[in-house]
C-alpha cells in the first residue's frame, strides 16, 4: 500500500508562489530584458520583498522550476505540526464545519468569537485567528464553496468548461491515456503467441503532436504512466537514430497541464505529487463525458486503424475479424512491435491533419518561436519522481523493501535515526536498485546490499518467493531468492516447450532488463566536473 507522498507536503501557499514565479523564471533563463515590471507585480501579489522575490527567482531557477524549492528552510518545529492540543482541534473543525461550511455564510470572525467562547467554557487556550484561518486554507476549495454558496456555483468556478477546447501553443494542454492494441506479439525466443500489448499515449492539443508513448505487456500502472511522460519530455534523436530513421520529432519539453481519466494510476498520490513537483497542472476527465478526452480517443483510434493492417491484428471487434486466425497469423514480437510503432507515430506527426490543414510537425515549428523557454531540468530526476513510493525507516543495515535489504553510502550519516520515515521509490521492472529521498528532495541510489542476488523485477521476485513458500524453504529471503532466480534461469533456458503464460513471462522478463528508450534518455546527463561547486547538477545521486 503506497504512504502519502512528500509532495502532498508543499502548502498551497507555496504553490501559489510557484505559479506566480515560474514566467518571471523562464524570462530570467532566456535573458530576457529588464523583469522590474514583473517583479514589482509579484511583489504586490505575494505581499513579500523584491529582495524575497528575487531569491525565490534564483532558487526555482537553480531546482529545475520544482515548487519545493520554495518551499521553506529553517530550524524548529516541522511543517505541518501542530502545538494545540487536540481538543481545541477538535472544537475549530467542529465549529468551522456547524457554523462556516454551511449556506448561511457567517463571517469567520464570528466563527472565530464562537471558538473562543467554547474553548474558555472547557478551560482551554483560545486559538488565534490566523490558527483558524490555517485551519481553513486546509479545507478543499471546490468543498467549501459548494458547502457556502451552492453545488452550482461550485461547478461553475472549477468545474471544466464544455465545448471545443482552444489552446494556443505546444505544451499547454496534453491528454494521455492507455489503449489495449488490437494485435496478438509472439515471443522473440519461438515465435509463439504471448497476447496483447498495452499501449500509453500522449497528445498535445495545440499542434495535434503525438509527444510521447509506452508499450508493454503489463497493464496500465503509474510506471507506464512514468515512462511514457519521461520520453514525452526528452528529445527523440536518439530514439530514432536507433532507428535509423532521420524523420522529424520536434516533441520534447515539460507540458504546463496535463488532462487524464479518472483511472487509479492517474488518481496516485505519487503522479499527483510528482506533477505538482514539477509545476504541471492535472485535470481529471469529468465522469459520464467522454468527450472531453476526444483528442486522445481520435488518436488511438487512427493508431489501431493502422494497427489492424498488420498480421495477427485482432481487429475492432469479433465481427470485424471475422474467420481470421489472429493468433494463427501473429508474427510481431514486442521489441518489433515497439520499433514498428515508432515508425507509425512519426507518419502521423507528418502527415497532414484535417483539423489543421497542415502536418503537426509543421504547427509545431510554427509555434515553437512563440514558447517561452523551458526551466532547464534533470530527465532522470523527472523520472524517478513519478515511479511508486513506499515510506521505510533507514535501518543500521540499510533500507529495507520487499524483505531485501539495500544500502548506499550516503545513508550512513541517517541509519538509527529516529528522523521519521523516507520516500524510498522504486522501479518494478529492476528491483536491483532503489531511490532514497533525503533532504532538500535530494535523491540517492541505494542498491542490494547483498551482492549474490541478481537484478530482477519486481514480478519475477514475488513468483520466485511464491515457489520458496510452495518448496518449503526456509532461511534468508535473499538467498533464497537468489538460489531460486538461478535455478529458473537455467531451466528456462533448457525449455523447448513451453506454454502461452511462460512465453508471455519470459517475454516479460526479457523486456525489463533491456533498456528501453525512455531510459536511454539519461546518457549525457552523468554529473561532469565543471569546477562550478555552488550546487550539485542533479538531484538524483548515484554512490
Amino acid at each position: 500500500m503506497e504512504d502519502e507522498d512528500p509532495g502532498e507536503a508543499v502548502g498551497a501557499e507555496t504553490h501559489r508562489r510557484a505559479t506566480v514565479l515560474r514566467p518571471l523564471v523562464e524570462a530570467y533563463l532566456a535573458g530576457a530584458g529588464s523583469l522590474e515590471s514583473g517583479v514589482r507585480d509579484a511583489v504586490w501579489e505575494l505581499g513579500v520583498s523584491r529582495a524575497t522575490v528575487w531569491r525565490w527567482i534564483r532558487r526555482l531557477a537553480e531546482d529545475g522550476g520544482r515548487t519545493s524549492a520554495l518551499a521553506a528552510r529553517k530550524r524548529g518545529r516541522r511543517s505541518g505540526t501542530t502545538v494545540i492540543s487536540g481538543d481545541v482541534e477538535a472544537l475549530i473543525e467542529g465549529h468551522l464545519r456547524r457554523y462556516y461550511l454551511r449556506r448561511e455564510r457567517a463571517s469567520l470572525a464570528r466563527v472565530v468569537k464562537e471558538i473562543g467562547i467554547a474553548c474558555r467554557e472547557r478551560g482551554l487556550q483560545s486559538p488565534t485567528r490566523r490558527t483558524v484561518q490555517r485551519r481553513l486554507d486546509a479545507l478543499d476549495e471546490r468543498e467549501l464553496m459548494r458547502a457556502r454558496e451552492g453545488a452550482k456555483a461550485a461547478r461553475q468556478r472549477f468545474g471544466p468548461v464544455p465545448g471545443r477546447k482552444k489552446v494556443g501553443l505546444p505544451l499547454d494542454v496534453v491528454q494521455v491515456d492507455h489503449t489495449l492494441a488490437d494485435i496478438i506479439l509472439v515471443d522473440s525466443f519461438e515465435r509463439k503467441p504471448i497476447g496483447r500489448p498495452w499501449v500509453t499515449l500522449t497528445i498535445d492539443i495545440a499542434t495535434r503532436m503525438v509527444t510521447g508513448y509506452y508499450v508493454s505487456l503489463e497493464a496500465p500502472s503509474r510506471l507506464s504512466v512514468a515512462l511514457c511522460l519521461t520520453r514525452a519530455v526528452a528529445p527523440k534523436a536518439a530514439l530514432l537514430a536507433d532507428l535509423g530513421s532521420s524523420a522529424p520529432w520536434p516533441a520534447q519539453g515539460r507540458p504546463r497541464s496535463i488532462h487524464v481519466d479518472n483511472g487509479s494510476d492517474f488518481r496516485s498520490r505519487t503522479f499527483q505529487g510528482a506533477c505538482a513537483e514539477w509545476g504541471i497542472d492535472l485535470t481529471y476527465r469529468p465522469l459520464a463525458r467522454p468527450h472531453f478526452g476526444g483528442h486522445i480517443e481520435r488518436l488511438i483510434g487512427t493508431m489501431m486503424g493502422a494497427v489492424h493492417l498488420l498480421p495477427g491484428t485482432t481487429d475492432s471487434s469479433i465481427a470485424a475479424k471475422g474467420s481470421y486466425d489472429a493468433e494463427a497469423k501473429a508474427a510481431m514480437s514486442l521489441s518489433e512491435f515497439d520499433s514498428w510503432f515508432v515508425l507509425e507515430i512519426c507518419r502521423y506527426n507528418n502527415s497532414v491533419h484535417s483539423s489543421l490543414g497542415c502536418t503537426p510537425v509543421a504547427k509545431w515549428e510554427a509555434l515553437a518561436a512563440e514558447m517561452s523557454s523551458d526551466i532547464p531540468f534533470d530527465m532522470e530526476a523527472f523520472r524517478v519522481s513519478f515511479l511508486p513510493s513506499e515510506k521505510r525507516q533507514i535501518r543500521r543495515d540499510g533500507i529495507h523493501l520487499f524483505d531485501i535489504r539495500y544500502w548506499s553510502d550516503a545513508l550512513a550519516g541517517r541509519a538509527a535515526r529516529k528522523d521519521g520515515k523516507v520516500v524510498v521509490r522504486y522501479d518494478p521492472r529492476d528491483i536491483s536498485a532503489i531511490w532514497v529521498e533525503l533532504d532538500g528532495g535530494r535523491c540517492v541510489e541505494a542498491r542490494y546490499r547483498n551482492l549474490e542476488i541478481p537484478p530482477v523485477s519486481l514480478w519475477e521476485y514475488r513468483e520466485a518467493m511464491r515457489m520458496a513458500r510452495t518448496l518449503g524453504k526456509t532461511g534468508s529471503n535473499e538467498l533464497v531468492l537468489a538460489e531460486l532466480i538461478r535455478q529458473q534461469r537455467q531451466i528456462e533456458g533448457e525449455s523447448r516447450i513451453l506454454t502461452k503464460a511462460e512465453r508471455r513471462s519470459r517475454e516479460r522478463r526479457s523486456a525489463s532488463k533491456e533498456p528501453t528508450p525512455a531510459d536511454s534518455t539519461s546518457e549525457g546527463l552523468r554529473p561532469v566536473d565543471t569546477g562550478d561547486t555552488s550546487r550539485p547538477l542533479f538531484k538524483v545521486e548515484r554512490w
